[in-house]
């Protein structure tokens, strides 16, 4: 009886940690934005910060949905959502003064405007125009691997 009740401590703990395992395992399922995002960052060492702002299918705020510094499900700011509502891009240099912050409308291959997307770049005084184009071009490189939204959000394993 003694080795039966050890058995029956094991298994269940067992099932316990395989059941933690799987709750991480799709806690940190890598959906394709981020995959994209992380292919993008790889073709493009001058990009030291990237940071897409989506709204998920279904919800209603914009957060970021994929970056290489963290933050995702963090709400959309003012200037997020000036960019994306106007069309307009948003250029500044940060406040420390060492980072060129452009973020520019996200599309899919259509053309329909589905965020923002902030691309970073060391800051080096005079290259603004440069930074800003070298940013839309990647934006541009993402727009043409980007079928639709949902596209997404899908799991990229």
């Amino acid at each position: 009886m003694r080795g039966f009740q050890r058995m029956n401590k094991v298994l269940t703990l067992l099932l316990i940690f395989g059941s933690v395992l799987f709750a991480a395992a799709q806690e940190n399922r890598k959906i394709y934005a981020q995959k994209l995002l992380d292919e993008t960052l790889a073709n493009h060492k001058e990009v030291v910060i990237m940071a897409m702002h989506v709204t998920p299918p279904g919800k209603t705020d914009n957060v970021i949905i994929a970056s290489n510094i963290g933050r995702i499900g963090k709400k959309a700011d003012e200037d997020d959502m000036r960019v994306i509502e106007t069309g307009k891009p948003n250029l500044e240099v940060n406040k420390k003064g060492d980072h060129f912050e452009v973020e520019l409308v996200l599309q899919d291959q259509s053309g329909k405007t589905i965020g923002a997307v902030g691309i970073v770049f060391m800051y080096e005084k005079g290259k603004e125009a440069e930074f800003q184009k070298k940013a839309e071009r990647i934006r541009d490189e993402m727009k043409l691997k980007t079928p639709t939204i949902a596209k997404l959000f899908e799991s990229a394993e």
